[in-house]
Parts: structure tokens; C-alpha cells; sequence
């Protein structure tokens, strides 16, 4: 298999949304119940000398301070001070005053941003770069970015304006005379995206974004992290300027679920460009920490590039409530000590790979979260990692391996989290990979969230790719929880801005990454996937005697989920028997009534129920020539009982994949323009097909054939037009509306419309032993099959075959993987395993009204705006 296609291990979902596999999600009108929000103006306002930017003022409870609000001010850049080394830790000293009204010269206590080298160092000396004059923080640890106290000040909230804050010195001096940023009074504890009561609240605080052209990873980002428990996102804009971005940041402010900051280089007068380190993020992290404190429980800091996932193993999947309970218990059992969380970061290595033409045209159906579903196998030295002791490779003498290694802040590219919700812990200037540069620091009021309760995807790796090393990378699975990727794709088409910004055009996939063309190893965790198996074995073990009657529910438990075709020892026809099909769901599969054609055999007294696809030519003509059958209308509810109730009813099943390639090949067929008059819901299916010869003229081109007679039997030899139409179709169909009977599922077609449950059948055969199956039939019937029939034919005569028309070796393995999760129900009811590539499905075991129900554990949905 080619290493590519491990990129699409998951069910693929369409990001031209059909939503399918979505277990629950919250109402749509949840999301409005958040008061919609106005776009930050921030200050903006540099002093007289040019060289210190006042980012706004603001009125914040501090530890020392307790009875009342302190006014604040956000600042970056140079302002009179001075060091004193002398004290531990060293301190910034004010060489300026504060005066507001006819309150002046009052004194001010400066927070400054901390490194790992002495304060001097950090604000006086330290630089950017070569000819670097810019007073503002700056990438090489220049770290100028400090809140400024004004304890002595009092703010009077009956004025009606407050007046001008002046910092000033006798060489210095900058008026702010913007509003104040005062918090609401009511913290914000209630996690309203996912319904979580009495759970920690957590606001996202976005590092600056910018370079965004498309709409698609900032919807998938802002969504995602929604649903995986964050109450709200600040987003500082920097650019985010295309029309569409700016209809899908007006749509979030409307909701109430963002809060937008004008970050742009204009409303800076020019401070967030490069002359700040990478749009003066620091600046940012700092202002949302100021606004949020006591609003939320905990604040999340991050780019856009990085996405937070919490505890796969729990329930809700990959919700981010257990890495916060970490970070809570780790401040209660350090007695206070412990005020932030380092949060472990995994690189998503997938995003350089380059596709092929057949998986990009199938990644157009899947969002940018899904499509990205592998990440390094472990971090790479130094890129994301420092390897503090290492070792000559002993599979490898040329190689060296590191035995310890060292994650930790910013040699792993680790992002944080900070207590925002105890008013006790004094705000400071955030760094980038930690609550600051100072390593010894961290190590003390920081605590390192374990890896699997919570961490950040990072999708990026230029350091992988200036080491040369991501052709040889090894890389592991890394999906998203299928449950987060549903509530996505439902939330874009609960919003019809949302929907029309994000289906406008498919995304090419993530904006800052030029992929490559390489293959990196899968690596598989072996201690993981036993552990995993054996917990599924033991699940398929108890659903089978449940089944069995062997056994009951556990106490407490309502549904058991097992795998497809593990319920050891119960036939298919068993399996069927316990089947329950919800007609809410599948009702374009049943027939549209209970009175059906069937063949009938009077004298050998069986009954073949006809199931399309399913080896039904075959059995038509052995029914007719060999058991001497007719074909007649029957009451199938009724088999099994009064006239049915002494003849054996039977018929064939078949692999829902393999069946569905044969069932999508005579529909598409069937249902071409050329075939029927009216619209076809899947028009591109025939886009530049007028007639069948331009079809035929695709899967047998003309210059390979002499004549066009050669084309019926012969292999496809089209070019992978009608593989990638098959698996675009394939995303989009919604599973419950079929455009043709050939696409019925085969279990509704063996169940009655009324309750969902299976008509009487004595005997399920399998195509795959088709020979087999008529020979024991014949056998408990008499009937000799070495005598020729009507026509000459002896034994078991094969049906009508034709080789499919598009080439299933250009259909991928997320077109495999989407087309089994479709064809789920029929996995389960008849007991048949998952055909490989297909993986990560599952079936449900429950009960209602004392019967057991075998159902898919996810059902698909219906269709989402196009």
C-alpha cells in the first residue's frame, strides 16, 4: 500500500458538508444564547519620543490590592527605568510617575517580562537582530513587553469621562486617554459549547493570526475548539482580510463565541508589523490575560497554526476538561505554587505531504482537520526537542539515538495554559512557550500536563524540513475524535454564512505549508493496539453471549459497542434476526411496501427473496431452471407463518463494499441523462458526458480499441475521472437519499417497514460460497445438478458480469473506509467483518421493550448545504 494513503485512515467527511456519523450534537440555538460581541478598538498610543507603545489601560484586581481595582496599563518598548540586580528577583524599578486629573505624580510598579538571562540583558542589550533599531520586543529574547501599575491612582467610576492617563517623566511622557478595559462582574463558569455543567471554563487566547486567504482552517479552528470545551476565542486580526474571513468573524461576533481585536498594522499606527516580534503577540497574550482574568477558570495560549486536544480515552472524546482538572489539582496540591500548565506539543507532520492527483481530488471532501491525520511518531531533536544524553544506534553504528530527553517550554515547542480564574495570582507578560523565559521560574510555579490528558497539534515543521528530514520521518496516526469532527461539520451547516463562506471553493489545505513529495513510515504502537484489542475482544466476547442469551447487560450499561463480524458463532441469518432498522434513517432502503416479487418454488417449497446485487441473476435462473420456480407478488411480513410456514426462505448476501462498487456501477448507468430525462442530484457525475459513447470513450479510450465492441467486456482503462467522481460521490451522499433502488442497503430489503425488524429468512448464503450454498440446497431437495437444464447448462451457472467501469485500483482508502461506514448497518445485522482498508467501525448492542437491537453504533446523516 502506498505509505500516502495512510494520511486517510479515517472516515472521510465532506467539506462540502454532508454531514454523516454524528452522534449529538447540541441544538443550533444553544450557540445564541452568548451576547453578540463588538470588535476591540485597542489604544494604540505612542509616547512622545516614539519609543514605547501604550497597548490600552485597564482596571484589574491584584494580590495587593484586594478592596479595590487597580488601574493597569499594557505597554511595550522603552520607558525610564532601572534595574536592581541586587534583589531576587530582580526588579524593575519606575523612573516615571502616574498622574490622572488632579491626581499626579503617583508612583507606578512596573511587571516587566522575564528571561533566563539577567533583566539588563533582556530589555537593555539584547537584539534582533544585526542593525536592528526597533524599540519594541523582538525575536532573540528582546523582551520589552511589562504592565505598569498605578496602585496609588484612584479610577471614579461616576464620572461620566475619565480623564487622560499620563506616565511621564521629565524626558518622557504619553497621554492615554482611551476607555478603560474593565471585566464584567459575572465569571463566566458555565462551559456553554458543550453543555458541560459544573465544568472548568477555558477562553482560547489566539496568538495573532495572519496570512490567512481562505476561510476554511479559521471556521475548522474556531470550531474545533468549541467542541472540544472551550467557552470562547479571542482572535487578534492581523490581516484576516479577504471578504470571506471577515463575513465568518462577524458571523462568530454575532453568535457571541469570539471576541475580534483589530490587530492590523493601520489601527497600530504601524506597531504590529515587524517591528514587534511576529506582530507583537506577546502584547496580545498579555491584553486577553488582562481582559479574561476572572472570566474563565483557565486561558489557553496558542497560534493559529496549533490546535488543542484533550483526553481521547474519556467521554466526551477530546475534550480538554481532564488536562484542565490536571492543571487545578496541580495548584491545590503545591499549596498555591503551581499557577500554570505546560502543555506538551505534537508536530502534524502530514501537511508536507503532497497528494496525488486522485487524493487530492478526495481530500476535497474532507475538512482540513480530518484530512491532516498523522503526526511525527516521536519529537526530532533539536527541532522540538533538547537531548540531554545520547547514544550510538545499536541497529545503526552511523546514527546516534537520545536516551533523555527534554521537552519542556520552548526547546519542545510547548504552549500553556494560566489560572485565570484565581484573582489571587498577579497578571504578567506572557512568553510565547511558557508564563515566561525564565526556565528556573517555570520549573517552580509551572506544572507539565501528561501528554494524553491534553495537548497542542502543531501543524508545522519547517525545522523537519530544513534538517532534511521529512522523508525519512516516521510517523504515527493521529485522527481527531470522530465525534468533534461531526459537531463541525454541524455547526457550519447550522450557519448559512458559515456554510456559503466555507463551500464557496475547496480549500488546497493549509495556507503556510508547501507540501513535498514524500512517503514517511507509519509507525504503529504495539503495547497500544493490544492494549486496544484487548478491550475490544473482551466487548465482542459479551455482545455475542448477550446475543447468545447467555448473558446480560452489565448493571448500569444501556448499549454495548463491538466490531462487525465478531460476534463469534451466530450466523448471519442469526445476526439478522436481532436487527433493528430505524426507518427515520433508512427509509429510501426499504421497499415501499412489504409486498414484494419473489421466486417461488411450489414443489421443492422454498422461497428466494430477490436482493439486487447480491447474486441475483444467478439465483433467478437456478429458482426457474433448476427448483422449477415462478415469480410472484408475496406478503414477505407474512413469511414464516400460516401458508409460508413450511417452505424454506432464503436468499443471498454479499460484502457491502465489494457490492457497492457493483450497485454504483449499474445505477450510475441507469440513471445517466442519457438513460432518463429529468435532473440527477449528483450532476457532475456526467460532467462532459452528453451521451454514452463520450462515457464509453472515457473507460475505453479510442485509441486502444479497433471497435467499440471490444469495450463490453473488456477491462477499464479510464484515466481516474470516473474513480475520483465515484469517491467525490461517495463523501457526498448523505446515505439515506439513494437515486437509485441499486443503492438500497441489503438489510432494510430484508426487514418490514412497519417496526424496523427482519422479515422471516431461514437461510442467508454468502455470494463468496454462492457454489456451495445452491449445491446443499439441491442436495436437501433431490435435485441433481449434473443434469443439464432447459439450455443445456450444467451445475451452478455464473450471472451476469461485466468488469466495472472505473478502475478500483485508483479508488482510495478514504473512499474504502467512507463507502464501509455507508454500508455500516449491513456489516452489522449480518454478522460480515470489514474488508481491509476499512477500520474503526463499530456496531451497537441494545435493547427496547425486552428485544435486543443490533443497529450501527453511528448512523449517517442527512445531507448538509452545498
Amino acid at each position: 500500500e502506498d505509505s500516502v494513503h495512510h494520511q486517510y485512515m479515517l472516515m472521510p467527511q465532506e467539506n462540502r458538508l454532508p454531514i454523516q456519523s454524528i452522534h449529538h450534537v447540541e441544538n443550533k440555538s444553544t450557540r445564541t444564547r452568548n451576547q453578540p460581541t463588538e470588535t476591540v478598538r485597542h489604544a494604540f498610543i505612542r509616547s512622545k519620543d516614539r519609543n514605547f507603545m501604550v497597548i490600552d489601560r485597564y482596571l484589574v484586581e491584584t494580590p495587593k490590592n484586594t478592596n479595590k481595582r487597580t488601574i493597569a496599563v499594557l505597554g511595550d518598548g522603552i520607558i525610564p527605568l532601572r534595574i536592581e540586580e541586587e534583589t531576587k528577583p530582580e526588579v524593575a524599578v519606575a523612573e516615571f510617575t502616574c498622574s490622572m486629573g488632579d491626581q499626579a505624580g503617583t508612583k507606578a510598579r512596573i511587571i516587566p517580562m522575564r528571561g533566563h538571562l539577567p533583566l539588563r540583558h533582556h530589555y537593555f542589550e539584547k537584539k534582533e537582530g544585526k542593525g536592528d533599531r526597533s524599540p519594541f520586543s523582538g525575536n532573540g529574547d528582546k523582551f520589552r513587553t511589562m504592565i505598569i501599575f498605578c496602585e496609588e491612582l484612584e479610577f471614579d467610576a461616576n464620572a461620566a469621562v475619565q480623564p487622560p492617563l499620563i506616565l511621564s517623566s521629565s524626558n518622557f511622557s504619553v497621554s492615554i486617554d482611551s476607555p478603560f478595559v474593565v471585566n464584567p462582574t459575572t465569571p463566566k463558569r458555565q462551559d456553554h459549547s458543550t453543555g458541560i455543567s459544573g465544568g472548568l471554563s477555558a477562553v482560547h487566547c489566539m496568538c495573532p493570526a495572519y496570512g490567512l486567504k481562505e476561510p476554511h482552517w479559521l471556521i475548522e479552528y474556531i470550531e474545533h475548539h468549541l467542541a472540544a470545551g472551550v467557552s470562547h476565542l479571542h482572535v487578534y486580526d492581523f490581516n484576516l482580510h479577504e471578504l470571506r474571513l471577515q463575513s465568518t468573524i462577524q458571523e462568530y461576533q454575532k453568535q457571541g463565541v469570539i471576541t475580534n481585536h483589530d490587530w492590523s498594522v493601520k489601527a497600530s499606527g504601524g506597531y504590529t508589523n515587524r517591528v514587534a516580534y511576529e506582530h507583537a503577540k506577546w502584547a496580545a497574550s498579555t491584553d486577553c490575560l488582562l481582559r479574561t482574568r476572572g472570566q474563565f477558570d483557565f486561558a489557553l495560549f496558542s497560534d493559529v497554526d496549533e490546535v488543542w486536544l484533550g483526553d481521547v480515552a474519556k467521554r466526551p472524546s477530546g475534550d480538554i476538561q481532564s488536562g484542565l482538572s490536571f492543571c487545578k489539582r496541580a495548584r491545590e496540591e503545591s499549596k498555591g505554587v503551581k499557577i500554570g500548565c505546560g502543555i506538551e506539543s505534537t508536530t502534524i507532520s502530514s501537511v508536507y505531504t503532497k497528494l496525488s492527483a486522485p487524493e487530492q481530488e478526495a481530500a476535497k471532501s474532507m475538512l482540513l482537520l480530518e484530512r491532516y491525520d498523522r503526526s511525527e511518531a516521536h519529537p526530532n531533536c533539536p527541532g522540538n526537542c533538547h537531548c540531554e544524553r545520547g547514544a550510538w544506534d545499536p541497529r545503526d553504528p552511523t546514527k546516534r539515538i537520545c536516551l533523555k530527553m527534554n521537552r519542556k517550554y520552548q526547546v519542545g515547542r510547548q504552549k500553556f495554559v494560566f489560572n485565570t480564574g484565581d484573582l489571587s495570582i498577579e497578571p504578567m507578560p506572557l512568553f510565547t512557550h511558557a508564563l515566561s523565559r525564565d526556565t528556573d521560574e517555570m520549573d517552580r510555579i509551572m506544572a507539565i500536563v501528561p501528554e494524553d490528558l491534553l495537548h497542542v497539534r502543531h501543524y508545522q515543521g519547517h525545522w523537519l524540513a530544513r534538517a532534511n528530514k521529512l522523508e525519512t520521518l516516521e510517523e504515527k496516526e493521529a485522527p481527531i475524535p470522530r465525534h468533534i469532527l461531526d459537531t463541525i461539520r454541524q455547526r457550519i451547516h447550522d450557519s448559512d454564512v458559515l456554510a456559503s463562506a466555507y463551500n464557496s471553493q475547496n480549500s488546497t489545505g493549509v495556507e503556510w505549508i508547501t507540501p513535498i513529495e514524500r512517503s514517511p513510515r507509519l509507525q504503529i504502537s504495539k503495547t497500544t493496539l493490544l492494549e486496544t484489542r484487548q478491550d475490544l475482544d473482551s466487548f465482542d466476547i459479551l455482545a455475542t453471549k448477550i446475543v447468545q442469551g447467555k448473558a446480560s447487560f452489565p448493571e448500569g450499561t444501556s448499549a454495548l459497542k463491538f466490531r462487525p463480524g465478531k460476534l463469534s458463532q451466530i450466523s448471519e441469518v442469526e445476526a439478522l434476526r436481532q436487527c433493528y432498522v430505524d426507518k427515520a434513517v433508512y427509509g429510501e432502503h426499504f421497499h415501499r411496501s412489504d409486498t414484494v416479487q419473489v421466486s417461488i418454488s411450489e414443489v421443492h417449497q422454498l422461497i428466494y427473496k430477490f436482493v439486487p446485487k447480491s447474486g441475483s441473476s444467478t439465483s433467478r435462473y437456478m429458482m426457474k431452471e433448476r427448483f422449477g420456480a415462478i415469480e410472484r407478488i408475496k406478503n414477505t411480513a407474512a413469511f414464516g407463518d400460516g401458508t409460508f410456514s413450511n417452505y424454506t426462505i432464503f436468499t443471498f448476501v454479499r460484502d457491502p463494499l465489494s457490492r457497492f462498487f457493483a450497485s454504483y456501477d449499474e445505477a450510475y448507468a441507469r440513471a445517466a441523462p442519457w438513460a432518463r430525462h429529468g435532473s440527477h442530484p449528483f450532476p457532475y457525475l456526467y460532467e462532459g458526458f452528453d451521451s454514452y459513447q463520450d462515457y464509453e470513450d472515457v473507460f475505453c479510450p479510442p485509441e486502444t480499441r479497433k471497435s467499440r465492441k471490444e469495450c463490453t467486456k473488456r477491462a477499464s482503462q479510464e484515466n481516474g475521472t470516473l474513480a475520483a467522481r465515484l469517491g467525490r460521490f461517495a463523501f457526498e451522499t448523505d446515505g439515506r437519499s439513494i437515486f437509485d433502488v441499486h443503492l438500497q442497503l441489503q438489510v432494510p430489503m430484508l426487514s418490514k417497514r412497519s417496526d424496523g425488524r427482519a422479515i422471516h429468512m431461514d437461510v442467508l448464503f454468502n455470494t463468496t460460497a454462492a457454489t456451495n450454498g445452491w449445491e446443499s440446497l439441491a442436495a436437501s431437495r433431490g435435485v441433481n445438478l449434473s443434469v443439464p437444464s432447459s439450455d443445456g447448462g450444467t451445475g451452478v451457472i455464473q450471472g451476469r458480469s461485466y468488469p466495472r467501469r472505473f478502475r478500483i485500483e485508483l479508488i482510495t482508502n478514504a473512499t474504502k473506509q467512507r463507502i464501509c461506514a455507508l454500508g455500516l448497518l449491513d456489516y452489522c445485522c449480518l454478522n460480515l467483518p470489514l474488508p481491509p482498508p476499512c477500520s474503526d467501525l463499530f456496531c451497537r448492542l441494545d435493547q427496547m421493550d425486552g428485544r435486543i437491537r443490533i443497529q450501527p453504533w453511528t448512523h449517517p446523516q442527512s445531507a448538509t448545504k452545498m
